[in-house]
């Protein structure tokens, strides 16, 4: 892992996944994955206090951005296509008229009405406080001990609770916060029509502006309490 990277540019690789390892970047300043194919982005991108741009314009799947990049410069144009559902065989989370596509890794969505956690999530959380919290080495564990994708989730966490920052392995508690019902609307409408010129964009600006309008921010928790507890905008 290049510990020193400050900026990485992926645009135009039809790219259709970005590994969650990205996020432990300490030294990331600016990402670009404009183009591409995405249709989620890795539950802690953002949550870097280094990480101050990011790009993902015209990947037309994307419909969910992580909160933790709320209030960071982002570039989401073009995002958020009406797709069929069939179109894209991934994990969804819809509320009301809105549908956000989950990470590959996230086996399961949490609800307000699901108080108990999966027991696999919580022997994870378990083995990750014993073993990092408190005697503060992963390495401790042998491969035999784990199967290497539990081993391998342990040493990088699917996400941190965008609340509490628990980290999680299996399960996510989404709540969405469209982006047009936030004070940053404004702000990424003109950015959409900036991205497409001035001609275009007075002839399909019905067009761009309901495409902006599909894209959400996600935070993502670890239980019923964070969830129902988070706000976006304090």
């Amino acid at each position: 892992m290049c510990l020193s990277l400050q900026y990485l540019t992926a645009d135009r690789n039809h790219l259709w996944y970005v590994p969650r390892h990205l996020c432990q970047l300490p030294s990331l300043n600016e990402l670009s994955m404009a183009g591409n194919r995405l249709a989620f982005l890795p539950l802690d991108l953002g949550r870097s206090r280094e990480l101050q741009y990011v790009y993902v314009d015209n990947n037309i799947h994307l419909k969910g951005l992580p909160s933790f990049l709320y209030n960071k410069v982002i570039g989401c144009s073009g995002c958020g296509s009406p797709i069929q559902v069939s179109e894209v065989k991934l994990l969804s989370f819809s509320s009301g008229q809105l549908t956000v596509f989950l990470p590959a890794e996230v086996k399961s969505i949490g609800t307000e009405t699901d108080h108990v956690l999966p027991l696999q999530e919580l022997a994870m959380r378990t083995l990750y406080n014993t073993y990092y919290v408190y005697l503060k080495d992963l390495n401790f564990l042998t491969p035999i001990s784990l199967p290497k994708s539990l081993l391998e989730l342990l040493h990088c966490p699917l996400g941190h609770c965008h609340r509490c920052s628990q980290p999680m392995f299996t399960i996510v508690y989404p709540k969405l916060f469209p982006l047009r019902e936030t004070p940053m609307a404004g702000l990424h409408q003109g950015c959409a029509l900036c991205s497409f010129g001035k001609d275009m964009a007075e002839k399909n600006c019905h067009t761009l502006y309901k495409w902006r309008t599909t894209v959400s921010f996600v935070a993502y928790c670890c239980s019923t309490q964070c969830l129902q507890t988070f706000d976006l905008l304090s």
